[in-house]
């Protein structure tokens, strides 16, 4: 049985067996049974949260049990609605926005791969009266081109304060066109522990992502998409590609741990509430006492993160891509010229990071009198880096070969650092802080930040404002000022790199209305230029983006729109499309005696036309380049999604309008959008 269809038996056949166990009362019909199992709110059964303020605090999280947005899986749209990629689901990517780009990791091969690859801060953690689980399996065809997504999750408390769960994820897809394969896989362990005076939270996460890389399709076959009125059009995955054996592969290890011990005990008097029940007398006077609350005055926090990354980059035969120009000369596509190894690729570079910091917070429901709580920490991290150097040589039979060296490097650093913060409260919040690296590579770097947000009714509807700014002084990363390999090298020393973030914004939930401002100043920016290595420019530069989130509903019509206006002051070196947005408008209805949720609809993807930066699959960067503007092409996709009590299935038709629009539709350069394809999934929710 292939191992599509016995992932579905699988969950078709628990299913049936929870559904059996879950049986009927004998107090109404099965439709009215359904109809109580879906009015049951998640939260009476667990609770979920991620740890945010360098962990040292628990931000609430919903139970995702939406029927809207589950046919956008993509991970990538999960955060940012408007996105490059290399035209399969799971490969490299990059932000169209402003407000999302990522482009400075300590390990520069996660540039375009950050969001697969789950970090503490992304982990939920649970406190749950019972067994949950979530079962997803999505499948995207042709078979033979076949895209599959499994996910299972499972978390379970073993008392009221130990909790401990899994998650793992599967993401495997060919892809439309050849060597194109993406394979990303995650599995997390984690485990909380909380206790009146000490908690605890910790992960051990293992990360993957294997692709193989085709450098985009050939030149010459461009035509075949971007002129409507060529002839002859070829299947996608008999378009002429430059690699067939270009490999891309990023492993990750990661242990973390954080504890908390509360310091000193203070009593908080509760607010006396009226009695529930009988009890209360005719006149309603009678209260409820409640005993005085126990909260430490302080708390001391421990972390240690460790994490490993290990990047194989890999090219087979490199004498079968030669190209040979009018001169007579011979070089490889995109590379030009190889520097160690002539007969293949093996670039591999390991990265090692160990970090501790101690950190000590006084609570604010101690400071009776300014009413707002401190947190002061030093942090101490350990960074290793393997990497190669120029190779030596050996004779074999008159023919040189390489034997492949690497040097060790370690730095060490230390920051510390503080912060003023009010995060109790019902309509006011906020907080200050700033570190600074005092010892190590790094020292001198600074950060400083604050944030404001505030909620209040207003006539009917509740609203807030918010507004946040940072200032970055950084160091470029070691691997952006040096680096060696068979196709790039680079030695630079690059000054200090100066940011400055201001974002703001007006949010009204009962309007379904969020409008949001972000502007970023850069002095002494690094950059990737035209010719795919690491650069600096002392120009000071000036972007912003302004972006609106509105939902709209008229009767069973629901639009859901994410739109976002851009302004850059450099265009050449810092490209951002003037418009991007993501519009999802479906009708939504009941069926079978509302047991049934039915949603069917269109989604859209836009941005307007711009120079798109370009892929380098050897250093995995994306890079400047003013040879093709891309853009002005809508993406459509139809959907149909459904939810029947805890289970919501979902089956789309992506890139619809393939088939009847012009074949303009490149993401960057060299990489094309997929034809239109069929997909369908299933994920299913269990409270027992």
């Amino acid at each position: 049985m292939s191992r599509r269809w016995t992932y579905i038996v699988f969950l078709l056949t628990l299913t049936v067996q929870l559904t059996g166990q879950r049986g009927l009362g004998s107090q109404g019909t099965r439709a009215e049974e359904e109809i109580r199992t879906l009015e049951v709110d998640p939260a009476d059964r667990l609770r979920s949260w991620r740890l945010v303020d360098d962990f040292t605090r628990a931000d609430s999280l919903d139970i995702d049990t939406v029927t809207a947005g589950v046919q956008q899986y993509n991970r990538i749209y999960k955060k940012s609605f408007s996105n490059i990629y290399l035209g399969n689901i799971g490969s490299a990517y990059t932000s169209n926005l402003l407000s999302f780009k990522k482009d400075f990791n300590e390990f520069i091969f996660l540039n375009s791969l950050y969001d697969y690859f789950v970090q503490p801060c992304d982990i939920r953690f649970y406190n749950s009266k019972v067994p949950y689980t979530n079962l997803t399996y999505i499948y995207g065809g042709p078979k033979r081109r076949s895209e599959e997504n499994v996910s299972v999750l499972f978390t379970q408390n073993v008392n009221r304060s130990l909790n401990l769960g899994f998650n793992y994820d599967l993401l495997s897809s060919v892809g439309s066109y050849s060597a194109q394969q993406t394979d990303n896989r995650n599995f997390n362990f984690w485990m909380s522990y909380n206790g009146a005076k000490y908690s605890v939270h910790g992960l051990f996460a293992y990360n993957k992502a294997n692709h193989y890389l085709n450098g985009g399709i050939e030149n010459d076959d461009h035509e075949l998409i971007l002129n409507p009125a060529s002839d002859e059009f070829k299947e996608a995955e008999n378009v002429r590609i430059k690699y067939d054996s270009q490999t891309n592969y990023v492993d990750n290890f990661q242990f973390f741990i954080t504890q908390e011990l509360g310091i000193g005990k203070i009593s908080i008097n509760q607010k006396e509430e009226p009695l529930k029940g009988d009890s209360i007398e005719a006149n309603g006077n009678e209260k409820e006492v409640l005993e005085p609350m126990q909260l430490p005055v302080g708390t001391a926090y421990h972390t240690l993160h460790i994490s490993s990354y290990k990047r194989v980059f890999k090219i087979d035969n490199l004498s079968n891509y030669l190209t040979t120009n009018s001169n007579g000369d011979a070089s490889l596509p995109l590379y030009g010229t190889q520097f160690f190894d002539s007969a293949l690729t093996r670039d591999t570079t390991k990265y090692t990071n160990i970090k501790n910091v101690f950190q000590l917070k006084f609570n604010e429901e101690a400071n009776a009198l300014l009413k707002f709580g401190l947190r002061a920490f030093v942090s101490n991290e350990i960074k290793h880096y393997k990497y190669q150097v120029e190779p030596g040589f050996t004779t074999v039979d008159e023919v040189e070969i390489p034997i492949y060296r690497s040097n060790d490097t370690t730095f060490v650093s230390t920051h510390i650092g503080a912060q003023l913060f009010k995060n109790i409260g019902r309509n006011f919040w906020w907080n200050m802080g700033g570190k600074l690296y005092v010892q190590g590579y790094k020292a001198g770097d600074i950060q400083l930040q604050g944030n404001i947000n505030t909620l209040y009714k207003v006539f009917k509807d509740t609203a807030g404002v918010y507004a946040r700014g940072q200032i970055d002084l950084r160091q470029a990363e070691f691997l952006q000022e040096n680096y060696h390999s068979n196709h790039f090298q680079w030695n630079r020393n690059f000054k200090q790199e100066k940011i400055v973030n201001i974002a703001a914004g007006l949010n009204i939930p009962t309007r379904s209305l969020k409008i949001a401002f972000e502007s970023n100043s850069l002095t002494d920016y690094l950059y990737w230029n035209e010719e795919a290595v690491p650069d600096q420019t002392s120009e000071l530069i000036n972007a912003f983006e302004l972006s609106l989130y509105k939902k709209f509903k008229l009767g069973p019509l629901h639009s859901h729109n994410k739109l976002a206006y851009q302004y850059s002051s450099n265009q050449k070196l810092y490209p951002l499309p003037d418009f991007a947005g993501l519009s999802s408008n479906y009708f939504d209805f009941y069926l079978a005696k509302r047991v049934l949720n039915v949603q069917i609809g269109v989604d859209v993807k836009y941005h307007t036309e711009y120079y798109t930066p370009a892929y380098m699959p050897a250093t995995g960067q994306f890079y400047l380049q003013n040879k093709m503007k891309i853009g002005n092409y809508p993406f459509l996709d139809a959907f149909m999604n459904l939810q029947l009590k805890r289970a919501r299935i979902f089956v789309k038709l992506d890139h619809f309008n393939q088939s009847f629009m012009n074949r303009n539709y490149f993401l960057t350069v060299g990489y094309p959008h997929s034809p239109m394809r069929f997909k369908w999934g299933v994920s299913w929710n269990f409270y027992d």
